[in-house]
């Protein structure tokens, strides 16, 4: 039977209790998998239980965006990156329900962050979930990667099958990849399906032909 955490809604699955396991043995984890997966639940789940513990004062959100579209749209950078960082939102708020997740953001215990404005930023005594991150070229990736200070710990969830097109070849996962048997890092794939199970079988059927 799955172990609850009493301060959080949600249980992890076998799978996503490997993330934990690695969170704690290394500084920087790599979480991989398809679609439904559960690696942004599992990681935020980590993260809250971290800073639940008071391990960590703050937890730093990031998701890549594309290209030069930050400075067009409207509004402060949290209003800009909404739309972009609901996801990860959204995970937190099935971990412990939306009202204290809006006042974790509101009191900056939760904050938010865009690749583009890390350059000299330093993440300390922080978890830093970097969601979706397949679609970071590798100097993005770096840049992400060079913030972490002493005592922080850092997650990357990604998918080499969800690629944005606008990335390709460029994505920094190929790279990151190799890192798999290295020892310095956490890495972990997860296959599960959480979503709706007959997903699975129509991705299979029309990429497949089976």
């Amino acid at each position: 039977m799955a172990a609850k955490n009493s301060k959080l809604r949600v249980d992890l699955s076998e799978e996503q209790k490997e993330i934990v396991k690695l969170f704690y043995q290394y500084d920087v984890t790599f979480v991989h998998g398809d679609f439904g997966s559960g690696k942004t639940l599992g990681a935020t789940h980590t993260a809250l239980s971290h800073l639940n513990k008071k391990e960590c004062s703050n937890i730093w959100l990031i998701r890549p965006m594309l290209k030069n579209n930050l400075a067009a749209l409207p509004g402060t950078i949290e209003e800009k990156l909404a739309p972009y960082i609901y996801p990860l939102q959204q995970n937190l708020e099935v971990c412990q329900g939306k009202d204290q997740t809006e006042r974790m953001m509101k009191n900056g215990v939760v904050r938010i962050m865009p690749v583009e404005v890390a350059k000299g930023c330093s993440f300390v005594d922080s978890v830093v979930v970097v969601d979706e991150y397949q679609d970071m070229d590798y100097q993005d990736f770096r840049t992400v990667l060079t913030r972490l200070n002493k005592g922080s710990k850092m997650i990357f969830c990604g998918s080499k099958q969800q690629i944005d097109k606008q990335i390709g070849k460029k994505s920094c996962i190929y790279k990151t990849m190799d890192l798999e048997n290295s020892g310095l890092v956490g890495y972990t794939t997860l296959k599960s399906n959480h979503r709706n199970p007959i997903l699975t079988d129509i991705i299979n059927y029309l990429e497949n032909g089976k």
